[in-house]
């Protein structure tokens, strides 16, 4: 069935999966989506947003949909002057790059924050899913937190590696990051104070905007720009 034989007249054309990807492929990094004038009436970047949209941010994501202001490829730099943002905000993002690419990104993010800006960074916790991993091998009745379940294994037994490769390679992830290691890549592009928070915890309310869905699988970080 062709895409014509499925359109209703009374769904609004920007749901249609095919039509995102059109204009994505279109508009991305393409200067003629730049507002300007909405641009600069905003002080927080949110960072492959993804449907995460949020109010009073520049929301931006490889893949364009409602409420996406920015379609853009964030390897390979992003579009405003040095020390533009108060805040930036990236959930769930990070580990869809490769290590030397989040290297490239978080270097950018330092150049694109105002002295004293903050960053807060949400990745799925390899740390976590790692000791669930060990308690398990030791023989204790502990959950991985969705379950025993593996992206894209349908075998009937799923083993606990198996969970785990899905968290490190699996959904597109290319990286996986613990607190230690973001903080050396952090520590490494120049921010300071770099500290783990929790879920809607942290020292910007403006930033505390974490999706709940993903609260129980998740690492929270805050770095600050000197």
């Amino acid at each position: 069935m062709n895409f014509l034989n499925r359109f209703h007249p009374t769904r609004p054309i920007s749901s249609y999966s095919k039509i995102r990807k059109l204009y994505s492929d279109i508009a991305r990094c393409k200067y003629f989506q730049v507002n300007k004038n909405l641009l600069k009436s905003k002080e927080y970047l949110n960072i492959g947003c993804g449907p995460n949209i949020l109010n009073d941010f520049i929301n931006l994501d490889y893949m364009w949909m409602p409420g996406v202001d920015l379609v853009w490829d964030i390897t390979k730099g992003i579009p405003f002057e040095n020390s533009y943002f108060s805040g930036i905000y990236s959930e769930h993002c990070l580990e869809h790059l490769s290590y030397q690419q989040a290297k490239l990104l978080l270097g950018e993010i330092f150049r694109l924050l105002k002295p004293s800006g903050l960053l807060r960074i949400v990745v799925p916790d390899a740390n976590l899913y790692l000791q669930i991993y060990q308690q398990q091998q030791s023989g204790k009745d502990v959950s991985f937190p969705y379950g025993q379940t593996a992206h894209d294994i349908d075998d009937k037994q799923i083993t606990s590696m198996m969970v785990v490769n899905s968290i490190f390679r699996g959904h597109g992830h290319l990286y996986a990051y613990d607190y230690e290691t973001l903080k050396v890549l952090l520590e490494d592009k120049g921010f300071i104070s770099v500290k783990q928070e929790f879920f809607r915890q942290g020292r910007q309310e403006k930033l505390l905007v974490d999706s709940e869905s993903r609260s129980h699988e998740s690492l929270y970080i805050e770095a600050i720009r000197p």
